[in-house]
């Protein structure tokens, strides 16, 4: 099925070329550019190390925050309703699907991340700990542990679910699904988004459902809140093992077949959910939906 949009309004359709990806990707490496100097001079006048991850997550809040500033401003340069992307902030919430498909996509991305691990393992074992030690971020490794713990969750459960999905939901979607179709652009932008993460394959998963609550509700509310959700959960589950990191090997085959076993699960609920919500021939945008 070819799913294809129904456009009602040409000039709309054309007004989405000031949203190219290409001119999103450039805008985006010169904020960060700009940014990284700006966070440089400010480490200088607060005296913090440079290799701080305190200024890891200032310099995302400024690159993120910034770059849709920009999308916005562009868009309505371009005479685009940029409401109408975002949709109705009161949509009904299906609580039932937020909640049984969100904690099934964090079970994926535990079981994709242990079957990585397993596989780097067998392939190159002094990686290993190395990805293990990534996976665990300590504020033991900044001068500022409260301000640090603070901004990294603000980071990842406030700005990264409201960024992410107005860039990868809100334009990327629609600008990939006006040139090639719902599918091919949902698909695309879920890659895009798995991609720019460390496991690559559950966020791309992730990524895909979002997409789905998004084409669903013609509203961002949802998979805001989902990401939200998902965040903390990480987060959470994260910090609870953070203590075993160091003790037990993820690496042998009680954990791969774990990682299986959590595969199995998550598919069990993200696999008839992702069938049923697929977008059919003739699937309106939302943003020719939220007139």
């Amino acid at each position: 099925m070819s799913g294809s949009a129904i456009l009602p309004r040409s000039q709309d359709s054309t007004c989405f070329e000031a949203l190219k990806a290409r001119h999103l990707l450039v805008a985006f490496l010169l904020i960060n550019l700009t940014v990284g100097l700006l966070v440089v001079l400010l480490a200088k006048l607060w005296n913090v190390e440079a290799d701080d991850p305190l200024l890891a997550y200032i310099a995302y809040c400024l690159t993120f925050i910034s770059t849709c500033g920009w999308s916005w401003q562009r868009g309505r340069r371009a005479h685009l309703r940029m409401g109408r992307l975002w949709g109705p902030c009161c949509s009904p919430i299906s609580w039932g699907s937020l909640l049984r498909v969100v904690p099934a996509l964090v079970i994926f991305s535990m079981g994709t991340t242990l079957l990585m691990l397993y596989l780097v393992s067998l392939l190159a074992p002094e990686l290993t700990e190395s990805m293990l030690h990534s996976l665990g971020e300590s504020a033991g490794e900044t001068d500022w542990p409260l301000v640090y713990q603070g901004l990294r969750w603000l980071s990842i459960v406030v700005v990264a679910p409201v960024t992410e999905e107005w860039l990868f939901r809100g334009l990327l979607l629609h600008r990939w699904s006006l040139k090639w179709g719902i599918p091919k652009g949902l698909l695309a932008s879920s890659l895009v988004f798995g991609l720019l993460h460390p496991n690559p394959i559950g966020l791309t998963l992730f990524g895909l459902v979002m997409g789905l609550f998004y084409l669903q509700t013609r509203s961002l509310t949802l998979p805001i809140l989902a990401h939200v959700l998902n965040n903390i959960l990480a987060l959470t589950l994260g910090a609870l093992g953070g203590e075993g990191t160091g003790q037990r090997d993820p690496t042998g085959i009680f954990y791969l077949c774990y990682g299986l076993l959590c595969l199995l699960l998550a598919g069990s609920i993200l696999l008839p959910f992702i069938r049923f919500h697929w977008p059919e021939r003739g699937t309106k945008l939302p943003y020719f939906l939220n007139c």
